[in-house]
């Protein structure tokens, strides 16, 4: 996940943390692959979202879960 507003050139420190986390939230729902840090994780998204997907729930599971 790229968050573009937390770049040296795009911040400003009037930005509100609800407004970044709000930003990081959309990112979750709507990923933007083309402004991605992870390439091949982008990639993976553009060409095989079934295998994105089976990846990501499994990271969850293995990563993110109690």
């Amino acid at each position: 996940m790229c968050l573009g507003m937390l770049r040296p050139d795009e911040w400003k420190p009037s930005s509100k943390i609800a407004a970044v986390l709000q930003f990081a939230r959309q990112l979750l729902s709507e990923p933007m692959p083309d402004d991605a840090i992870e390439g091949r994780i982008a990639e993976q998204y553009r060409m095989d979202r079934k295998r994105y997907e089976e990846v990501a729930r499994e990271w969850t599971r293995k990563y993110a879960s109690g």
